[in-house]
């Protein structure tokens, strides 16, 4: 009979705060959303107007914390509101997920966008 326990180095409320997306101020928001022209760039190359609000978020939280994340649309709507008001302005949008390949895809853009290679 085999017999599995499974040590817990990190509580759950750790493994959330490592793993989960970073929570943000409004003034925290306002700078770490704002893009540079070569980043705005990209962001401008995705034709889904919701793939290009999550770049930015995702963008916006691997700048804050170099982490690949997939959150869903409900953990980080508040941030994707910002997005939306402030930052690229436009008609309104439903709430969404991305697949796991649309969420790569995003991610390797941020790689290059900063520089980062994976290991």
């Amino acid at each position: 009979m085999a017999y599995e326990e499974r040590v817990q180095i990190l509580s759950d409320a750790e493994q959330d705060d490592f793993y989960g997306p970073p929570i943000f101020t409004s003034n925290d928001q306002r700078f770490i959303f704002a893009l540079n022209d070569k980043e705005l760039a990209v962001a401008n190359k995705f034709r889904n107007r919701g793939q290009r609000y999550m770049f930015i978020v995702l963008l916006g939280y691997f700048k804050a914390k170099p982490v690949v994340l997939n959150p869903g649309f409900h953990q980080i709507k508040h941030d994707l509101k910002h997005v939306h008001e402030t930052v690229l302005p436009g008609p309104g949008f439903r709430p969404f997920n991305l697949s796991q390949k649309e969420n790569e895809r995003i991610y390797k853009r941020i790689f290059e966008l900063c520089e980062y290679q994976r290991a």
